[in-house]
Formats: C-alpha cells, sequence, structure tokens
C-alpha cells in the first residue's frame, strides 16, 4: 500500500507553482513622502504606523503590508501631481484609521460606526449570502465583490439620487431597445455591480470551467438575454466574480484554466481599482473608489461573517437588534450550488 509521501509531494510542487503576486515598485522612504517640518511628519509616521500595527493585530501581516503599499502609493501620487484620492498625506491616513476602526469593531461584533466614510452597506447587506456565494464559486475574496458593489452603489446614490435615476431611465430605454432591435445606444452596465451586457456575454467558458453555471439554465445568447440575466441579483455577482477572475488570472500569470482559490490581501485593492477604471488602476493612480475600495474589501471580507442591522448610521449586530433598526434583509432566491 502507498504511503503518504505521493500525495504530499504532489501538494507541494503544486504550492510551489503558484506566481507570486507582482512586486510593488521601489519607493521612498515614508519620511521621503512627508514634506512637513520634523514634528509634523513624525506625528504622521506615528499614525501610519499605527493603523499597521492594528491591522497586522486584526487581519494579520499580509493585510498590513498591503494597506503600507496602498498608502505609499497615494503619497507618491499626492507628491507627483498623479491622480491621488485626497491632497493632503494626513487626510488619507485619518480616513484609514476610521476605515481600521471599523473593521476592529465589525470583527468584535460591536456597533459599526461608519459616519465619515464613503460607504453604502444598506445596498450590500441585504446580498450578503449572493455575494459570498458569487464570489466562492470563482474562488477569489468575497470582501472584493462587497467592496465593488458598495463601490458602484455609492456612486448611484450621491448627488441626492440623480445619477442613479439617470442610470436607470438609460437603463430602461436601453432594455426597450435591446428587445425591439437588438441594440442599445444608451446604457451598457446594470445590477448590483453595474456589469456590462457585453462582458456578461463572454463569461460562459470560465464559469463552466468552474462549474459554477447551473447546466438546467440556457446561458444568454443575446444583448436582451444578457440584460434581463444581469437583472437578476446572483447574477449580476457570478458574472462580475467571472470578469474578475479573469482579470486576477492574468496579472498574475496564472493559465485560464487555473482555478484554484486566491487569497492575496492586494486583490481587495486591484478589484474595485480595475472594475471602476482600468486605464487608472493600470496607471497605479489613486482615486475614491480605489482607495476606500481596498479598505471596503477588508471590512466586508470580516463584516459578511454575520448578519448586521443599519440604525441611525450604524452597523448592529444582531445579538443587540431592537425596536427601530431596519427590518431583516429578506431570504435569498436560492443559489446555484455544483
Amino acid at each position: 500500500m502507498p504511503g503518504p509521501w505521493p500525495a504530499l509531494l504532489l501538494a507541494l510542487l503544486l504550492f510551489l507553482a503558484l506566481p507570486i503576486p507582482p512586486s510593488p515598485p521601489a519607493s521612498p522612504s515614508l519620511r521621503e513622502l512627508l514634506p512637513y517640518p520634523r514634528a509634523t511628519r513624525e506625528a504622521l509616521v506615528a499614525l501610519h504606523l499605527s493603523n499597521k500595527a492594528s491591522l497586522h493585530l486584526l487581519l494579520g501581516d499580509e493585510a498590513a503590508r498591503a494597506y503600507d503599499r496602498l498608502l505609499r502609493l497615494e503619497l507618491n501620487n499626492q507628491l507627483s501631481g498623479k491622480r491621488s484620492a485626497f491632497s493632503k498625506p494626513e487626510e488619507a491616513l485619518q480616513a484609514a484609521r476610521l476605515w481600521v476602526l471599523a473593521i476592529g469593531q465589525a470583527l468584535r461584533a460591536q456597533a459599526v460606526d461608519l459616519q465619515g466614510l464613503p460607504t453604502a452597506p444598506h445596498h450590500v447587506l441585504p446580498h450578503a449570502q449572493r455575494i459570498r456565494a458569487a464570489a466562492g464559486a470563482l474562488r477569489i475574496p468575497y470582501g472584493v465583490l462587497a467592496a465593488i458593489v458598495d463601490n458602484e452603489q455609492y456612486g448611484g446614490d450621491k448627488a441626492l439620487g440623480l445619477s442613479r435615476g439617470v442610470r436607470e431611465v438609460a437603463d430602461g430605454l436601453a432594455q426597450g431597445l435591446a428587445e425591439l432591435q437588438g441594440q442599445a445606444p444608451l446604457s451598457r452596465t446594470l445590477g448590483l455591480a453595474q456589469m456590462s451586457w457585453e462582458d456578461a456575454l463572454k463569461q460562459e467558458p470560465r464559469l463552466k470551467r468552474f462549474g459554477a453555471w447551473d447546466p438546467a439554465r440556457p446561458f444568454p445568447k443575446t444583448e436582451a438575454e444578457a440584460r434581463k440575466a444581469l437583472l437578476d441579483p446572483y447574477l449580476n455577482l457570478l458574472f462580475t466574480a467571472s470578469r474578475l477572475r479573469g482579470y486576477f488570472n492574468a496579472l498574475l500569470g496564472l493559465p485560464q484554466e487555473d482555478t484554484r482559490p486566491l487569497e492575496d490581501p492586494w486583490l481587495y485593492y486591484l478589484g474595485p481599482a480595475w472594475h471602476n477604471y482600468p486605464l487608472r488602476a493600470q496607471n497605479l493612480e489613486t482615486w475614491e473608489d480605489s482607495f476606500h475600495g481596498f479598505f471596503k474589501g477588508l471590512f466586508y471580507q470580516v463584516a459578511l461573517e454575520r448578519r448586521w442591522y443599519l440604525k441611525n448610521g450604524r452597523l448592529l449586530p444582531l445579538k443587540t437588534w431592537g425596536p427601530g433598526a431596519c427590518q431583516a434583509p429578506p431570504s435569498p432566491t436560492p443559489l446555484y450550488v455544483p
């Protein structure tokens, strides 16, 4: 009877074959990125190190190093005049601090204060099970997918709902044109994650390769069918997760057929950045959706482990839910489980 060595050797070879995520380019020291008088500079360095140490304790070394990488990228962009999320280092560091505090509160199942952060948990939490299922089907962190939903829905809520209203009217007109004429010159993105109908039609091979598509369900073949599918919250998330997985495989140098789980915390930055604005992401720019998207990814990776309710701008875990809180989210529609 063969011993365990062949299986152990195979597991070791598979581990060694996993490509290492791209290394960040060499950057100046943190103090060189803070052109301030000494006292101010050292106070900002101390705040950064406190944020990093807190994330290390909460989520581990890789998450802390990913935060350090993002912060240096943001400061370098500020200094060089490239697009950045903030105009001053202290603004970026204070925003990061608020996110670190929120992540800690969620991890400890305390009431979470999201005041002052550009986030829309009321759009994300009702779809927690769908988000986890769709991301799990493509073996990517579900926090990445949740961050994209938050970014897109928060953006739709801005300007007193004007942008969302315009977008929804355009989507409705485009849907009608697609059904009548087979084409739509207006809105191209729909649903929770604002997924493009063109990209949705390209996901069939990957979804079937991962065993993520219900074989009893016909795959969309036309624009009208794709638009209809994207109005289903779970399918919208599934198509988005599939598109992300294709990007991650290409970025990491993995073959298209590779289906192993991906877990690197830097994906929490790459996913929201690339989904929101691929050219900016490729140019290593930072902006609101990419900077906050990273922290949203970390936050939802923790928060979606349990149920929450929103009350007076705060997230409350189920155990502290009481009168005046929003109603529990409806039961999700059945999801395909291969």
